[in-house]
């Protein structure tokens, strides 16, 4: 077992038992609290390439179960744990097994209270990860395969055909589309107003994905003319993108919201819902006005944005995902888009 350091940004560092033949790592260092969904949280595209400190000892012991996968690999780049790998059940073993397959390190024996310390005063923060002892091995160099930029059409017996944005979708979004009784069709993020135009959707919906919504913003055109031309939904990344795009400011938040439970607000109803987010960055209430926005949903715990309606277009953009598990938050997004959706077609809508 080698051993092995981590760096954050600020110079503190802190040694550890090193896991997996990747001899270093880098990226930005987030935290996860939680003691279950495991699988879902490193799963989701929106940890690409992402450090994640697990704060709960024995998260290891989580059950692994391929259908909880978010996408079709696991996304984060490498792992940070207080558990000792000699203390560890099968499930643990097989756990480090499958990230050492992965090319993704592992650091175990770690001082998790103390680094979730330096987070809480610094924010995240990028970290450098690093084996001490190479012993000769030639860093392996973690590669993805690129997902294909060519349509796919789900369900297509759906009740309305929808176009979805894909910036890397999560697999629970889908599986909510269809059970929604929506014909999907993927596109890829750099869709043109034309192309859209040519597949004659019912609606479009933006999906979630991994980092700085402004890396998007040569697209940022298309996208605003897409969502003025047709009933638009938008989850995650893909609700700061819509956001930015019609003039509004995105921030960096210092601490992200990463977790199952986040409590919301729905600013009409006061009514509160837990959801479901992961996301380092935020919609600022700056420029809202001049872009058009209401705010719909906020946050509990910091008032932050977490769902916005346009005050001239059927657009509805959630910082917050659709997972299945919050029914009633649930049933008021699926009303208002399917509203949006029928008055497109000219039907007659009754409160």
């Amino acid at each position: 077992m080698m051993e092995g350091m981590i760096k954050l940004a600020n110079g503190v560092t802190y040694t550890g038992h090193w896991h997996g033949d990747e001899t270093e790592c880098s990226g930005e260092m987030v935290f996860f609290t939680g003691m279950g969904n495991f699988l879902e949280f490193i799963s989701d595209p929106a940890m690409k390439g992402k450090i994640v400190l697990a704060t709960y000892p024995s998260i290891l012991n989580s059950f692994i179960d391929q259908e909880k996968l978010e996408s079709e690999d696991i996304q984060v780049a490498g792992l940070v744990i207080q558990q000792e790998y000699g203390k560890s059940s099968l499930s643990v073993k097989k756990w480090l097994t499958i990230f050492k397959e992965k090319c993704i390190p592992v650091m175990t024996g770690m001082d998790t209270r103390s680094i979730i310390k330096q987070l809480l005063k610094v924010g995240e923060t990028p970290v450098f990860m690093k084996a001490n002892e190479v012993d000769g091995k030639s860093t392996v160099k973690r590669s993805k395969v690129m997902s294909s930029f060519s349509y796919q059409t789900i369900n297509p017996n759906g009740k309305s055909h929808i176009a979805l944005i894909d910036f890397s979708v999560k697999k629970s979004l889908m599986k909510w589309l269809i059970q929604s009784d929506y014909k999907v069709t993927i596109v890829p993020a750099e869709i043109t107003a034309e192309k859209m135009k040519a597949l004659n959707p019912d609606g479009i919906v933006f999906s979630g994905g991994a980092g700085n919504p402004s890396n998007w913003k040569k697209y940022f055109p298309e996208y605003k003319e897409i969502a003025k031309e047709y009933p638009t939904m938008a989850f995650g990344l893909g609700h700061q993108i819509l956001a930015e795009a019609f003039g509004a400011y995105i921030e960096k938040m210092k601490w992200g919201h990463r977790s199952f439970k986040h409590p919301i607000m729905h600013v009409e109803s006061k009514e509160v819902y837990m959801s479901n987010q992961n996301h380092g960055y935020e919609v600022s209430e700056e420029g809202l006005e001049d872009a058009g926005f209401n705010i719909s949903f906020q946050s509990i715990q910091d008032q932050s944005i977490e769902g916005l309606t346009h005050k001239m277009y059927p657009i509805a953009t959630y910082q917050f995902h659709p997972d299945g598990k919050n029914p009633k938050l649930e049933t008021i997004i699926k009303y208002a888009f399917s509203n949006q959706l029928r008055q497109a077609k000219g039907e007659n809508i009754y409160a």
